[in-house]
C-alpha cells in the first residue's frame, strides 16, 4: 500500500517559516511599542514631579533664576513628550503593519493545511474503496470457486 504524500508539502513548509519569521517581526515590533509606553510614563511621571516640586518651593521664596530652571525643564519634557507620543503612534502603525501581514500569511498556510487535509481525505477514501473493491473480488471469486464444486 502505498503512503500518502502531499506533493506540495515543500511549500506548506515554506509558508510556515514566512508566517513565523512574520510572527517575530510583529512580537519585535510590539516590544518597541511598550518600550515607547514605558518611556512615556516615565516622562510623565518626571513631569508630574517637577510639578510637585515647584508647588513645594513656591510656599517659601524662590528666585527668578529657579523658575526659569523649572520652566525650562518643564517646557523639554513637554517637547519630549510630544515627540515620545509622535514616535508611539508611528511605531502603532508600523505594528498594525505587522499584524496584518503575520494573519495574512497565516491565512496562506491555512490554504495550503486545508488543501493538505482535502487531499488526503481523498487519498485515505480512495484506499478505502481500493480496498472494499479487492475484499468483493475476492468474495466474489471465492463464492464462483464455491459454486463450480
Amino acid at each position: 500500500m502505498k503512503k500518502f504524500k502531499y506533493r506540495l508539502e515543500p511549500l506548506l513548509k515554506a509558508k510556515e517559516h514566512i508566517e513565523k519569521e512574520k510572527q517575530k517581526q510583529h512580537a519585535l515590533a510590539l516590544n518597541q511599542v511598550f518600550s515607547q509606553q514605558r518611556e512615556l510614563s516615565h516622562l510623565d511621571q518626571r513631569q508630574q514631579g517637577t510639578f510637585e516640586l515647584q508647588r513645594q518651593n513656591m510656599c517659601g521664596s524662590l528666585s527668578m533664576a529657579d523658575m526659569l530652571v523649572y520652566a525650562r525643564y518643564i517646557l523639554k519634557l513637554k517637547r519630549e513628550l510630544l515627540a515620545g507620543r509622535e514616535l508611539l503612534r508611528a511605531l502603532e502603525r508600523t505594528e498594525r503593519g505587522k499584524l496584518d501581514a503575520l494573519l495574512e500569511a497565516s491565512k496562506e498556510r491555512k490554504i495550503y493545511e486545508k488543501l493538505k487535509e482535502h487531499r488526503q481525505e481523498q487519498f485515505y477514501r480512495l484506499v478505502e474503496s481500493l480496498a472494499t473493491k479487492e475484499t468483493d473480488e475476492a468474495a466474489l471469486n471465492s463464492f464462483r470457486l464455491k459454486a463450480r464444486r
